[in-house]
């Protein structure tokens, strides 16, 4: 009768581990030859963004969410820089073609993330600024810090009111990390794939979507931002940003299983003054799949 030895185990694991860190390609200066827009060097490594429309339109920063980088944006660029807006968007750290520093993705690593984008593009004050779901928690906390410096606050199907704990990986230091590492790729392609055909998303941005996961840095950074961001409670952010009168608007679907329509309500709690806008049938992937519904509401929004 054969055994299984403790040794056999960890020969095994050590051999997963080195076959995944093979069949994972690193971003490089190859890479991003096929990338449009620019680079910027940031204390914390590369940034890739890119400006659309008119120099002298008013600027709308525009801030992605966990696991889309900012080929997400592609069904609200053409109307919003049709309508005269000057549009910057970027990928985090971790996504696309920026570069996969290995650090903790809290809130103040994200703010430090997008005081260096704007600081170094001179942006001034007087922008628009925009966030897609764990986008819309990072843009939340960073408008309460910088009131100032922000006109307007759009929030698309924003993280700040989830209730319960992350999954096992994410609670679980080294053994999670692990796992990520090993079967990562292969569960986020099988989530995108799954949740794209259930809400109908064009099959391109899945593709896209699948892609980011053969990238090293790529499962890092996700876990990362699940740990510390995700689950952020963002009740006081949205106190002060009510106590420093922000226009907001805040979309939801009410078809989300991932930023329920009950958030909605926990929002409407803590802002009166907010603008919430429920789009019908939308799942998560609203801006992709109701790109005209949500145009509307953001273009409305910008006008009044």
């Amino acid at each position: 009768m054969s055994y299984v030895t403790p040794l056999t185990v960890l020969l095994a694991l050590t051999l997963c581990l080195v076959i995944a860190w093979f069949l994972k390609q690193p971003m490089s200066a190859r890479v991003r030859r096929g990338a449009a827009g620019d680079f910027m060097n940031l204390p914390d490594g590369i940034i890739h963004y890119e400006w659309h429309g008119p120099l002298s339109g008013p600027v709308i920063v525009m801030v992605h969410g966990l696991t889309t980088p900012s080929f997400i944006w592609r069904d609200q660029i053409p109307a919003l820089t049709r309508a005269g807006h000057r549009v910057l968007t970027f990928d985090h750290f971790g996504r696309g073609f920026s570069d996969r520093p290995y650090a903790r993705h809290d809130m103040d690593f994200f703010v430090r993330e997008l005081d260096g984008i704007l600081d170094t593009l001179g942006v001034k004050a007087g922008y628009d600024l925009l966030g897609y779901s764990m986008g819309g928690g990072i843009v939340t906390h960073f408008a309460s810090l910088r009131r100032d410096r922000i006109r307007k606050l759009i929030l698309v199907a924003p993280i700040g009111f989830l209730e319960g704990p992350p999954n096992w990986i994410a609670r679980w230091p080294v053994i999670g990390d692990v796992m990520m590492f090993i079967l990562g790729g292969w569960s986020l392609r099988r989530g995108a794939i799954k949740a794209g055909k259930a809400e109908k998303v064009d099959p391109e941005l899945i593709a896209l979507q699948c892609r980011e996961t053969r990238f090293a840095g790529y499962g890092a950074a996700v876990l990362s931002s699940v740990r510390h961001i995700i689950y952020a409670d963002l009740r006081k952010a949205h106190r002060v940003l009510l106590d420093r009168e922000m226009p907001i608007l805040a979309l939801f679907g009410t078809d989300d299983d991932v930023i329920p329509i009950a958030c909605a309500m926990h929002l409407r709690e803590m802002n009166r003054s907010a603008q919430l806008v429920e789009i019908k049938g939308a799942g998560h992937s609203l801006v992709t799949t109701h790109p005209k519904q949500v145009n509307d509401a953001i273009l409305t929004f910008l006008r009044d």
